[in-house]
């Protein structure tokens, strides 16, 4: 052992258990990050009890030990067995001892082919698990917002990367988005609160309807809260149905409010995050997309988050 490992350990030595385990959690942090958290949630996944049954939703269901790792659980009234994992995206999902170097290639952003080849699967199976393992990021989005919240929609050229019959002309590729809303283009709504609780849905195509608007964010604000938007006529509706507060913050392209509590800027911030994100893939299919931004709040926000209760 080198002499600065010593001085270190005996540094180390001298912190308090509080501070041990501070130290600890940032070192988690700086060499693991994504991975760690991805780990985190497919654990709760498959340690957490289902409090019904899949089958006939009584609520009696009791343990009834392990098979191949996964825990198994027994329904007292339709006498059927399951696994923790049944109806979640971890359902059947075979050669789990695969799944740490797998999440590598993802955290690396390597391509399905290149992660099939170094794990040693099909790249139909790495598809697969790609697909598995963002859609089981779902519940990072946040249900519910309060106080200032700020709301907003930007739009993404629609990608049928991966069909072999388009319905669309074909264009080049990386063609840039000009102008916003229109035809071959698909919305993402991104909203957020001063207390970092944050959601980005996709909100179908062309321009972000009121239907589509209600479903992302119906019975999600609470009462005395704060909508910041911009002039869209959609977000106005929005607030005076659901009686939110709701505080224009930008209109024909300029300010208009003076106290600068009101405003949109760290959503706008997030929508440059989660394009520059997107772009490390060469482009995501819209099919696909929802993944994706699941995929950017676990792996991006919420590392980010940790980090700021460490300081």
């Amino acid at each position: 052992m080198n002499k600065k490992l010593k001085e270190i350990k005996q540094s180390i030595s001298a912190l308090s258990l509080e501070e041990k385990k501070i130290l600890l959690d940032d070192l988690k942090i700086e060499n693991f990050g994504e991975k760690m958290l991805l780990n985190e949630m497919f654990a709760q996944l498959e340690n957490d009890k289902p409090s019904t049954c899949p089958h006939c939703g009584s609520q009696e269901v009791v343990a009834r030990g392990y098979r191949k790792e996964v825990r198994r659980l027994y329904c007292k009234s339709c006498k059927k067995d399951f696994s923790s994992t049944t109806g979640t995206a971890l359902y059947r999902i075979h050669k789990k001892d695969k799944w740490q170097s797998y999440i590598q290639c993802m955290k690396e952003g390597l391509t399905i082919r290149e992660s099939a080849a170094r794990v040693g699967i099909s790249i139909q199976t790495s598809f697969n698990w790609r697909h598995k393992i963002l859609s089981s990021l779902s519940k990072i989005q946040s249900e519910e917002f309060k106080g200032i919240i700020e709301t907003d929609e930007f739009y993404l050229l629609e990608s049928e990367k991966g069909n072999k019959h388009l319905r669309r002309p074909p264009r080049k590729r990386g063609g840039a988005v000009k102008g916003n809303r229109g035809e071959n283009k698909v919305g993402v709504l991104v909203t957020v609160d001063r207390d970092g609780d944050r959601q980005s849905v996709v909100v179908g195509k062309s321009i972000m309807s009121r239907k589509e608007l209600e479903k992302a964010l119906k019975g999600k604000i609470k009462p005395e809260s704060v909508l910041c938007t911009d002039s869209y006529k959609v977000y106005r509706g929005f607030a005076k149905r659901e009686e939110i507060n709701h505080v224009e913050v930008i209109k024909n392209g300029k300010p208009t409010q003076r106290n600068k509590a009101y405003h949109i800027q760290t959503v706008n911030n997030l929508h440059k995050q989660i394009r520059d994100f997107l772009s490390e893939f060469n482009g995501v299919s819209t099919k696909y997309l929802q993944n994706y931004l699941n995929w950017f709040l676990a792996t991006k926000i919420r590392l980010e988050d940790i980090e700021k209760t460490r300081q």
